[in-house]
């Protein structure tokens, strides 16, 4: 199986269409063909319907289309490894929730290049299921996650728990707070879960959203009351016309890193584990 027949797949899986995966590859459209009975060959099934209306994928293409992916990932992740021993010392592939960064994420960042002077660092911002999938995968080192997902291979250890407070633009306590222009906090399913327990009355709102960044837009943009971490809202609170909004419950919310088990001892992930212990230490100063 070679990887230009996994890319020809994936383009296919794109466009629909034999003669314009062609035309996008530069290639033509007998090799299309070829490489495509090829990969179904090797693979030991028809991986699309051919018809005048194009080429759509069989259940086994689109069972496929997930591994070709993490074929190609995996390769291009191998070869930037191998390129990079020729002029670091190893190197760290980190990611964080999206959520931090602006906040445990720069921090970090700065730490490690500190420690790890010497090493290739690559960082990512992403959600806690991808990132799981990423180090199952081997195509990332250390991630910092809200949800860990169980597996085998996965060891995780707690880090910290972050602080969610109500801030709003003119709510001074919970009894004024407006349902109708209130934000739901959906980030996480922690929150969500706690949220709804604590304040049952606004468990309804009308408005919920999974982004804590499109939140702070919407409130710059619309007004109203929604959570924030702790420092995000103080600092939304600073410069804006806003308030913490006076009896509005704390929301908690536990963070993890996570990184292979067989992995966990070895120097270049301890030092990045302690970079980021620092990291979290300075939040705190």
């Amino acid at each position: 199986m070679q990887l230009d027949h996994i890319e020809t797949f994936l383009d296919i899986i794109e466009s629909r269409n034999f003669n314009r995966t062609a035309d996008r590859l530069n290639i033509t459209q007998s090799t299309v063909s070829s490489r495509i009975k090829s990969l179904e060959s090797a693979v030991g099934s028809e991986l699309f319907h051919r018809g005048r209306a194009g080429a759509e994928p069989t259940a086994a293409g689109r069972r496929f289309e997930a591994y070709a992916r993490a074929m190609l990932s995996t390769w291009s992740q191998a070869r930037h490894d191998v390129r990079a021993f020729n002029r670091f010392e190893g190197t760290l592939r980190v990611a964080a929730q999206v959520g931090m960064t602006r906040s445990v994420l720069p921090g970090w960042v700065e730490a490690l290049c500190q420690a790890l002077p010497k090493a290739s660092i690559h960082v990512e911002s992403d959600y806690s299921n991808q990132m799981v999938t990423d180090l199952s995968m081997g195509n990332l080192d250390i991630a910092v996650l809200y949800a860990p997902r169980y597996l085998p291979e996965i060891a995780y250890e707690h880090l910290m728990v972050e602080e969610y407070v109500m801030v709003s633009t003119f709510a001074r306590t919970m009894s004024e707070v407006d349902p109708d222009s209130y934000i739901r906090p959906g980030y996480t399913v922690v929150l969500e879960k706690t949220h709804s327990e604590l304040i049952p009355s606004l468990a309804i709102s009308r408005l919920s959203m999974g982004s804590e960044s499109l939140a702070e837009a919407m409130l710059r943009r619309t007004g109203g009351s929604c959570y924030m971490r702790n420092d995000d809202a103080r600092r939304f609170a600073a410069e804006c016309p806003s308030f913490l909004v006076e009896g509005a419950p704390t929301l908690y919310q536990p963070v993890h890193t996570a990184m292979l088990a067989r992995r966990k001892h070895e120097p270049i992930i301890r030092k990045g584990l302690r970079a980021l212990q620092l990291a979290v230490m300075s939040l705190d100063t």
